[in-house]
């Protein structure tokens, strides 16, 4: 199994976008037509080839299957996490005396909280409070329990920020379409595993 490293660099890498798709994915418009939802359209003559968007699509499935630990099976999430967690509680163990119990209730607050973060970003959410490069919480004890699920989303950010891009791409039409008012069904994607999936509706980001 990966180690969270090698997952984290893995997933570093496809932070980016090659350049000709990086040019073509904020040069897309937009159309909006009544009562319909906004459409996102190429430039006039430009679009994504088969290959392109067959790279677009395998790109958006890995990045899924980091970000939500679904490539761990259900036994090595929990364990992942567990470790981590109880690394973290006994470095910053709890004040005065504390019973199996409260220790135990403690841990599975912890737990709740990030019981659908992938363990790599839970352990990267750890290791920027251990080092102090957070902007709120005294450092000198563990953070709570919500705490530490904010640290672990904001290291989710960059990484729903590229799926919003993939998704813009594959989502967009040719601009003739655009411009025909004709209402479009819902788009749909392919993963891995040859299920077709609904892209969601995009919001226009301003």
């Amino acid at each position: 199994m990966a180690t969270e490293l090698q997952i984290r660099e893995q997933l570093d890498t496809m932070l980016s976008l090659p350049l000709p798709l990086a040019r073509l994915e904020k040069s897309l418009g937009t159309v909006k037509w009544p009562d319909q939802p906004t459409r996102i359209n190429f430039p006039a003559g430009q679009g994504l080839t088969e290959e392109q968007r067959e790279d677009l699509k395998a790109r958006l499935e890995q990045l899924r299957q980091a970000m939500t630990g679904g490539n761990l099976s259900a036994a090595q999430l929990s364990k992942a996490r567990l470790s981590l967690l109880t690394k973290l509680m006994l470095g910053y163990p709890a004040a005065g005396a504390s019973s199996d119990e409260a220790a135990q209730s403690r841990l599975s607050f912890y737990l709740e909280a990030v019981s659908d973060i992938a363990p790599w970003a839970l352990d990267a959410a750890i290791k920027r409070w251990v080092r102090g490069d957070v902007d709120k919480g005294n450092v000198d004890f563990a953070p709570s329990p919500g705490a530490l699920r904010r640290l672990c989303e904001e290291e989710l950010e960059p990484f729903e920020a590229q799926i919003f891009r993939l998704n813009r791409l594959l989502s967009a039409i040719s601009m003739e379409r655009a411009m025909d008012m004709t209402p479009i069904p819902p788009a749909t994607v392919s993963n891995q595993s040859g299920q077709t999936i609904s892209l969601p509706r995009l919001k226009v980001m301003k």
